[in-house]
């Protein structure tokens, strides 16, 4: 059996995006809610990515977003929030400010894998 990591939450700013998401306006939408993303946050995935690359004002140095599956959002939403969720992790590295990790359970990798290939 899979368990979902668990972290300390004094340390951590710990995210769990709703399995039930089927589209991404509303995947944009809770994580608009769920990141604290300021007023001027423009609902779209540029935006998404822009805030991602900044978070000053979560209060912790690490961010986890974890996934207990992935949304089911259409094929080409899902490709590019994948591809926003990679590039904003590896934006990261080896920044002292912030950490970004993202989760997803162990059946997913072939369907993540195969998305970030195309």
């Amino acid at each position: 059996m899979e368990t979902t990591p668990s972290y300390d939450s004094a340390k951590v700013f710990y995210v769990r995006i709703d399995p039930s998401i089927q589209a991404a306006e509303e995947l944009i939408r809770s994580l608009y809610y769920l990141l604290w993303l300021p007023g001027y946050f423009g609902y779209n995935w540029d935006a998404l990515y822009d805030c991602l690359r900044d978070l000053s004002w979560v209060p912790c140095h690490k961010i986890v977003l974890v996934h207990e599956s992935l949304p089911e959002l259409p094929r080409d939403d899902l490709k590019i929030y994948l591809e926003i969720l990679r590039d904003s992790v590896l934006d990261w590295i080896g920044d002292d400010g912030r950490e970004l990790e993202v989760v997803f359970k162990e059946v997913d990798r072939a369907v993540v894998g195969s998305l970030l290939k195309n």
